[in-house]
């Protein structure tokens, strides 16, 4: 279907004649330098040749993974020291480099690896996480079944392609034959107008940004006719105002993890909203609970890992083979999709001059789901504004604090840590 479309970003249009001539393109001007099994680190922050370069890296038999937007130099060195890469490759509309880097091939995770993608860091550099063809795409069929994305699909979607959900979403489009909108601009009011004007019947966007879309400008959008997103915070306000916004949708919702992929989905109807079911498993997927740990056996996993697994999820399965999510093993913060780990943050916030203690904490903010927020004790003369001041030297944009609480101390409980629900007395 070379004259149909694929992707629409803001103004731009590519048919999927477009796209493979991108592709051959971009994939004959790194051809010289690149080695098939070998695998590619492709920084853009373009939507486009985000698509375009993944898919002239797949064209030459290596294996591509993509950059996350906006990190600093010294972390893209560590991720590419760390990470064994073979080249690296910056490519735009003003710009295409490409740099051969010292590989020594001992990575086994990469033997039979068709992709990549980088995990958040939050717990230190982004590692990569390796897939097969048959882990990867083996499992768009049933996906797309579930979704409703046929050839008719004409998907939302916002955000970096180097995040697995988009990625994930984009490639089972085209798979599908249909098409993705998308834009690069941070605005809920352009993306309802966007969505509307383009006539969307799909929204892929995680539950923090579907909330602005109804809030910024509910529109009785009558087009969509699927919403598709993360199942965590998701409660009953955000499906009535969906609902009130997209009256002719059906909202999906979903739970995954980036080494499982898709675990489980479910329907949301008539407003059943039950904050912790996270639905039942697609098929051929098993999930099961052990001493409280959520164990997953499934046949889409990256590479590398033993079957089954447990990502550090907590809960049990009911009566009706629903997932029933209790935790998490770990301190993490998803802000907007985006997982920081506090532990992380607390350690490089303590590391600032004049900061003597601090605990980094989550907390739900109505309209944008959870925030972070610090409860620090400062000395020297160092105060809440000097610090915050301080984070934009250290800390990435998503992961600084929306909230400082400075105290004279931190409580205790009789066990002698700190007394988190004391902490969240004073947000």
């Amino acid at each position: 279907m070379p004259d149909k479309l694929l992707i629409r970003c803001d103004d731009e249009e590519l048919t999927y004649g477009d796209m493979l001539a991108l592709a051959d393109e971009l994939a004959k001007g790194i051809k010289q330098w690149v080695q098939p099994t070998k695998p590619i680190l492709i920084i853009s922050e373009d939507p486009v040749y985000q698509a375009g370069s993944f898919l002239a890296v797949e064209k030459l038999g290596a294996i591509p993974v993509l950059m996350h937007n906006g990190c600093k130099n010294d972390i893209v060195e560590r991720i590419l020291s760390e990470n064994n890469f073979f080249g690296l490759w910056h490519i735009g509309k003003k710009h295409n480099n490409f740099r051969i880097l010292p590989f020594h091939g001992t990575d086994n995770q990469i033997e039979g690896a068709v992709m990549g993608a980088l995990t958040s860091g939050s717990t230190g550099t982004p590692k990569v996480m390796y897939r097969s063809f048959a882990s990867w795409a083996g499992f768009f069929t049933q996906q797309n079944d579930v979704f409703r994305i046929d050839g008719n699909c004409i998907m939302f979607i916002q955000g970096s392609m180097s995040f697995t959900g988009n990625l994930n979403m984009f490639m089972g489009v085209l798979a599908a034959g249909g098409s993705v909108i998308t834009c690069r601009k941070i605005s809920a009011r352009h993306w309802t107008g966007f969505i509307q004007r383009y006539n969307a019947t799909h929204i892929y966007m995680v539950p923090a940004k579907l909330q602005l879309l109804w809030r910024k400008r509910p529109n009785n959008n009558k087009a969509v006719k699927y919403i598709i997103a993360g199942s965590q915070l998701f409660d009953k306000e955000n499906w009535e105002g969906l609902v009130k916004t997209f009256p002719k949708a059906e909202i999906i919702l979903y739970y995954g993890s980036g080494e499982l992929s898709y675990i489980s989905y479910r329907h949301l109807t008539g407003g059943d909203i039950e904050y912790n079911n996270l639905g039942r498993p697609f098929e051929g997927i098993k999930v099961f609970s052990e001493d409280g740990k959520l164990f997953v056996d499934t046949p889409f996993h990256i590479n590398g890992i033993n079957m089954p697994y447990c990502c550090g999820d907590t809960g049990y399965v009911n009566h009706r083979g629903e997932i029933i999510f209790t935790g998490r093993k770990t301190d993490w913060i998803n802000k907007g999709g985006y997982k920081i780990s506090a532990i992380k943050l607390e350690h490089q916030i303590g590391k600032i001059e004049g900061v003597q203690d601090v605990v980094v904490m989550p907390y739900t903010n109505k309209h944008r789901g959870q925030e972070i927020v610090a409860f620090a004790v400062l000395k020297d003369g160092l105060t809440a504004s000097g610090l915050r001041r301080c984070f934009s030297t250290c800390l990435d944009e998503r992961e600084r604090p929306k909230k400082i609480v400075v105290l004279d101390k931190l409580p205790l409980n009789d066990r002698g840590k700190v007394d988190k629900e004391v902490l969240k007395e004073y947000v």
